[in-house]
């Protein structure tokens, strides 16, 4: 007869991040060796990131005679990601809504005379010009003591530009999105061993 595993035995926890890296390529197994270079690390706002799946809608069969369900199904929840990442990198930038959707510009400003803050001069950057781009690819969350690795694969994501509170809050990207069915597993927990 078994034992029962108490909770202390279950204990595995995934807290805290001390890094938050992306690649926009999925991981393709869902057992075996894993080998993944990580793209970017981006800097994610604090408290900005969600990773949540709605409750499962149950499908209830009943038959005539019976108070329980004789069958049921069920439809999983939508899965929901969010994060924001507050930098107006060009690559941020083309990663979020595309190559095609970058340029580089440049700009000569004249203000009136008298301007409290003068704008005048000549500035060089990069346009952005705003789409409905699928970034596709995988998250890999390290914990704060870097002993643990949370990769959330398979990952679908948009981008929109958030500057809600102007005068406390940078300029920031927001991602939002979904984990679609592909190659490899969903998620994978995974524990430091060397």
């Amino acid at each position: 007869m078994a034992n029962m595993k108490t909770m202390t035995d279950l204990k595995d926890v995934f807290n805290g991040i001390s890094s938050f890296m992306f690649d926009t390529t999925p991981i393709s197994l869902a057992s075996g060796t894993i080998t993944m270079v990580p793209e970017y690390e981006l800097p994610v706002t604090v408290d900005t990131l969600s990773i949540s799946q709605d409750d499962p809608t149950i499908n209830h069969y009943k038959v005539h005679g019976l108070g329980t369900d004789w069958v049921s199904s069920s439809e999983p929840g939508d899965a929901t990601i969010e994060f924001t990442v507050p930098t107006v990198h060009t690559d941020v930038l083309t990663l979020a809504y595309g190559s095609g959707a970058i340029a580089s510009v440049s700009a000569t400003v004249s203000d009136a005379a008298g301007a409290v803050k003068s704008a005048s001069g000549s500035y060089t950057g990069t346009s952005v010009k705003l789409s409905n781009t699928k970034v596709t690819g995988c998250i890999a969350l390290l914990n704060d003591e870097g002993t643990k690795l949370l990769i959330v694969n398979n990952v679908a994501l948009y981008a929109s530009p958030v500057y809600d509170n102007a005068s406390t809050e940078p300029f920031a990207i927001k991602f939002s999105g979904t984990i679609e069915t592909g190659t490899g597993a969903s998620m994978y927990f995974l524990t430091k061993s060397t």
